[in-house]
């Protein structure tokens, strides 16, 4: 199953990095450019809403089956729409609905599966390669996308097709059920639609994960955005800012696959906390940096040390979460990841009144804070894991860390 879901990241990024050619190649207006890949992006945004419910209620490996069936059929007919050049755009909309409609139910399918297919002392492995197979699909996708576009605008959207078909030969190949081991009770839709944030609000450690989480996704946009803003207006070239980009990617990966031997050595919060101390120390050389090489090498140490903060928090959050909320929390954190659409924004507006250079301060000054902010939140071990003990990676026990059964609902019922 892993492979398969590597393989279709793959072809999806490879999808992504050519539809923006596509559809101007197709309409010759950039207007038409964004309102394709926004409503791709809405699509994932408001599917990730009813995505945990629905990976709650059913079967996992079933719901993962459907998923790539139906990305499989979108892909081919963006294949089939393609082979003239220039698709119509009423088909490329409506397969992007489709494709993010269905791309975060699998998502959170492949993640909330995770405490059921591997022990729990292998769990920050698991974690550390899903996510390092995430980064990994981010750097390869693009490369080969663009190869396959040279060859036909349409072969990139076959290899995609191909690569859900494998997807789903894979997760056929599992063996039983990966139904939630205590699924929601018959209580309707709309109320699984919000447990899920009920449940993260009743966990003390689930909150500060989640207030993390959205912090240094929005900081560390911006941060990316202001490293290429500053390369730009120096006149750097295109080369320059992919190889940035290709450091951040590279960093990332890099600190995915070191997280589980932090997470053997650190409590989690106590890890995290001085992962952000460092990334703002590393922010305030970038910001007195002038040499492009400088900056993607400080960039790339930055996101190795977020990455491994990153995969943590998603360890200790998989642990802390029982099986029949996996899927609803989940769609928690993917929601509120959504607003780290607001870093470049605020990044934007930044360089629009201050320097590069200060505007780097300020973002360090902002992991700083968040720094002391976590220091200050304390986590009773009634609660969640003893911060001050190893992370589940440190061979301590759930039940010693004080998490709930997986095999019973959370807080006496429904969350």
């Amino acid at each position: 199953m892993s492979i398969g879901n590597g393989l279709s990241q793959v072809g999806t990024g490879a999808a992504g990095m050519v539809l923006p050619l596509v559809v101007l190649r197709s309409t010759g207006s950039t207007l038409w450019v964004g309102a394709v890949e926004a409503v791709w992006a809405a699509s994932v945004g408001l599917a990730c809403v009813p995505a945990g419910p629905i990976v709650d209620r059913f079967d996992r490996l079933t719901v993962l089956l459907i998923c790539d069936a139906g990305r499989a059929l979108a892909s081919t007919a963006l294949a089939l729409a393609s082979l003239g050049g220039r698709p119509p755009v009423w088909i490329l909309l409506s397969a992007g609905v489709v494709l993010g409609f269905l791309g975060a139910p699998s998502n959170a399918a492949v993640l909330a599966s995770l405490r059921r297919l591997v022990p729990g002392s292998r769990l920050s492995t698991a974690v550390s390669v899903t996510l390092g197979r995430i980064q990994a699909a981010s750097l390869i996708g693009p490369i080969v996308g663009g190869f396959l576009f040279g060859v036909s605008p349409s072969v990139p959207f076959w290899f995609d097709a191909c690569s859900f078909v494998m997807s789903g030969v894979c997760v056929f190949a599992v063996r039983g059920s990966l139904r939630a081991a205590t699924p929601p009770a018959g209580s309707g839709f709309l109320s699984d639609l919000t447990a899920g944030f009920r449940f993260v609000w009743r966990e003390r450690l689930l909150r500060i994960c989640l207030l993390t989480t959205v912090a240094l996704g929005l900081i560390l946009q911006g941060i990316l955005l202001l490293v290429i803003m500053v390369n730009a207006q120096r006149g750097t070239s295109g080369p320059s800012v992919g190889l940035i980009v290709a450091a951040a990617t590279g960093g990332a990966l890099v600190g995915t696959v070191l997280a589980p031997i932090a997470g053997d050595r650190f409590p989690p919060v106590r890890l995290v906390t001085g992962a952000t101390a460092v990334t703002g120390c590393l922010v305030l050389v970038m910001a007195a940096a002038g040499d492009r090489i400088v900056l993607a090498a400080l960039l790339a140490l930055a996101m190795v040390v977020m990455s491994i903060a990153g995969s943590v928090l998603t360890t200790a959050r998989l642990l802390r979460t029982p099986d029949g909320f996996q899927g609803r929390v989940n769609s928690v954190f993917n929601l509120t990841q959504l607003a780290a659409a607001l870093g470049p924004a605020v990044a934007g507006l930044m360089l629009d009144r201050l320097s590069g250079g200060a505007s780097l301060l300020v973002f360090a000054g902002l992991l700083w804070a968040l720094t002391l902010l976590l220091t200050r939140l304390k986590v009773p071990a009634a609660e969640s894991p003893d911060p001050d003990a190893p992370a589940h990676g440190g061979r301590v026990s759930e039940a010693a860390a004080g998490s709930p059964d997986p095999d019973a609902p959370a807080h006496g019922g429904r969350a």
